[in-house]
């Protein structure tokens, strides 16, 4: 069983649900993900303590997982709040929820269910020609493409030498970032120069 650690949260972006745990043994900061928090009453906020294990990706990368705030209780039931993916329910929970409801009622909680289950992904591919504008209007800078020839995400910063001739195409997945930090911690590559 991995040790639980305990840090401060540095900096969090909740719009997009994620922010970096700064350790308190003083090690390198820790990405977080609002997929990884444990069900909580309420959305972290910069210097909240927060108890998390280490977890490696296969990339090397380190981030946060079962994570929870420090002296945040948790709540009853998982919901979608801004910015997050939608969690799965356990099938236990969901059976239970069907068996409390009947008629219209467990019509509703299965249609729920199906959406709950539904994933981000599917909302992304139908909502990223509206947010990438929105983005790319906010002065987000950081070119976020998906490489034709080798299939690899790649992001590219002003200055860089293809950055005039790369073209983001929200339809492939391609996106804007803000920062260079938010294109890593998305599992995004800087280009070769």
């Amino acid at each position: 069983m991995a040790s639980r650690q305990r840090g401060k949260l540095s900096s969090w972006k909740d719009d997009r649900g994620f922010g970096f745990i700064k350790p308190d043994d003083g090690s390198q900061d820790v990405f977080l993900h609002i997929s990884a928090l444990e069900r909580l009453s309420r959305r972290p906020k910069v210097n909240d303590m927060i108890l998390y294990e280490r977890a490696t990706e296969s990339n090397g990368k380190v981030r946060a997982a079962k994570v929870s705030i420090q002296g945040v209780s948790p709540r009853s039931l998982t919901t979608k709040t801004a910015g997050s993916r939608y969690r799965k329910r356990s099938s236990d929970q969901v059976k239970n929820l069907l068996s409390a409801v009947s008629g219209i009622g467990a019509l509703v909680a299965v249609l729920l269910s199906v959406l709950l289950s539904i994933e981000a992904d599917w909302f992304h591919d139908k909502l990223a020609p509206f947010v990438n504008a929105n983005i790319a209007n906010s002065n987000c800078t950081v070119k976020g493409n998906i490489s034709m020839n080798t299939g690899r995400k790649l992001y590219h910063l002003p200055g860089m030498e293809d950055y005039e001739t790369t073209v983001i195409d929200s339809q492939k997945r391609e996106r804007w970032f803000c920062t260079e930090s938010e294109a890593i911690a998305g599992g995004w590559q800087k280009a070769p120069h």
